[in-house]
């Protein structure tokens, strides 16, 4: 099909991304109490697609009831598509032109008859999925082209947001693609996953760090996924940096805080139980026995460790990982450690983000903070305004500006601007916190060469831990032979070990994995 003047002119509108400040809002959470004015854009998450390309969605709360809250406060209510449990059939799906069809016409229905403004799809890498490594990013390319035609066909406006890992969309030969220019054509930005870095490892390790200690923990961080995107030549506007506003537990094996200095530290393999929200929840994907999360909100971490940003409630002692960037804390007692982010944290990130030109960030999730503590440190640094130098449109965008903040005949239900002082405490700062003012991560500062990385292959038919691994080369059995019930999942562009159930082991099918009864 040739393709208009017109029509280029309208597909290459989308990419003018700036000031963005989205949160997804899981359906199964209570979200009524969450203030949407604070975010631009909000996430409802997750429709879950079938064989068929038909998808389901369910939420604790009305579709319709929460996007006309969304639009009263300003706001544009994007589908959420996918996620951990949803993107089991998305490979299959894409492939095929008939499921494909399918796929793109049920979205623009459930778009119209809801009244959303776009969709975000997050192809998450899970033991569930089905995996066409040859093919899966190709297949995503023609997908996101022709969903964004359908969009146009409509003659309404609608965004299409892409949640992805920390490296770019892999090849065939699982390595990440050196050119994915040609996605930001069809998409209006993409949303870096920059989180859940260290979890699952021997040891203790920052949850989202921005920068990554070189040796030590996943070598992955803000900084460099920030990097690998815009140097695979995708534009850094249509960009959002991922921040999570929650915490991932451990328990560690020595007392953490008779060496403060040191956030790597041997832990446990179980994973304890996290905040009062954490409950035991069974992976279908993998058939291990109900574990929790270990996840720990912001808002919890305020209310039951935190007395304030930066102090504690005894036994618990706080601590600043000077490398990553973020604080951690530290019960001697039960040993338990947590990392997370808070204002400070939070503030670095958005410094690094808006200093590299990014579109602006994306939160997991809106039901986590505590009294707006974190967002209201993004909105400080994000929100147009014309004393500030940043990347940002004018502070009065036009109200057909589906990416910017709200117009200002919109802006009357924002409210006014946050104030810093609610990041204050009237305590003296302990000396391992940061000062407080944050500048952007210098992106020609030195750094030592990257550390030799073991042999991909480990002998037996599968991948070896800690080689490197592409973002959708997802899982693979440790032995061919499926009779081992260990597997190896490639988190942040390394392989790290996991398990089966008890009394399972892995079996390969392809290009994707299952857990069932030994051989």
């Amino acid at each position: 099909m040739r393709l208009t003047n017109f029509y280029l002119l309208s597909i290459f509108s989308h990419a003018a991304a700036a000031g963005i400040i989205a949160g997804y809002a899981p359906g199964w959470k209570d979200i009524g109490n969450v203030d949407m004015s604070k975010y631009t854009h909000i996430n409802l998450a997750y429709a879950e697609p079938q064989a068929n390309g038909t998808f389901t969605m369910e939420s604790s709360y009305n579709i319709d009831q929460i996007a006309d809250k969304i639009h009263r406060a300003g706001s544009r209510a994007l589908l959420s598509l996918g996620g951990y449990s949803g993107s089991r059939y998305i490979s299959d799906i894409l492939k095929s032109s008939d499921t494909r069809t399918t796929l793109i016409a049920g979205v623009v229905e459930y778009l119209k008859i809801h009244g959303l403004d776009g969709v975000d799809v997050d192809w998450v890498p899970s033991p569930c999925n089905h995996v066409d490594l040859a093919n899966d990013s190709s297949n995503l390319l023609v997908f996101v082209r022709e969903l964004r035609q359908a969009l146009e066909a409509t003659g309404a406006k609608k965004l299409i947001a892409l949640g992805v890992g920390m490296s770019p969309f892999p090849g065939p030969s699982g390595q990440p693609l050196a050119d994915v220019s040609a996605y930001a054509n069809w998409v209006d930005y993409i949303n870096i996953l920059a989180y859940d870095v260290n979890s699952q490892q021997e040891t203790t390790g920052p949850n989202a760090p921005l920068n990554f200690e070189y040796g030590r923990g996943v070598q992955q961080s803000l900084v460099g996924a920030i990097d690998n995107w815009t140097r695979a030549k995708f534009p850094a506007g249509q960009i959002t940096a991922g921040l999570a506003f929650y915490g991932r537990a451990a328990i560690a094996k020595t007392d953490m805080s008779m060496a403060p200095w040191n956030v790597y530290q041997a832990q446990e393999s179980e994973v304890p139980r996290g905040d009062i929200d954490d409950g035991l929840w069974s992976d279908r994907c993998t058939g291990k026995p109900a574990s929790y999360s270990g996840v720990w909100s912001y808002g919890n971490l305020r209310k039951q460790v935190l007395q304030s940003p930066d102090t504690t409630t005894p036994p618990w002692q706080r601590f600043w990982d000077s490398v990553s960037l973020t604080p951690w804390v530290f019960n001697p007692g039960s040993k338990m450690f947590i990392s997370y982010d808070d204002p400070a944290s939070v503030s670095a990130k958005v410094s690094h983000v808006l200093g590299k030109g990014l579109g602006g960030v994306t939160v997991y999730d809106i039901t986590m903070d505590f009294n707006g503590e974190l967002v209201n440190v993004v909105r400080d640094a994000v929100k147009p305004d014309s004393s500030k130098t940043t990347l940002l449109p004018s502070a009065s965008p036009t109200s057909s500006d589906m990416l910017g903040w709200p117009s200002s005949s919109e802006s009357a239900t924002l409210g006014p601007a946050p104030s810093s002082s609610s990041q204050s405490s009237s305590a003296p700062p302990p000396s391992s916190l940061p000062p407080p003012t944050i500048l952007p991560v210098p992106s020609s500062s030195p750094l030592p060469p990257p550390l030799a990385l073991p042999p991909a292959d480990n002998g037996l038919g599968g991948p070896r831990a800690g080689s490197e691994c592409g973002w959708q080369a997802s899982y693979r059995c440790v032995e061919r032979d499926g009779k081992s019930a260990q597997f190896m999942q490639c988190a942040s562009g390394i392989w790290v070990q996991q398990q089966c159930g008890i009394g399972t082991a892995c079996v390969q099918n392809g290009d994707y994995i299952y857990c069932d009864y030994p051989r």
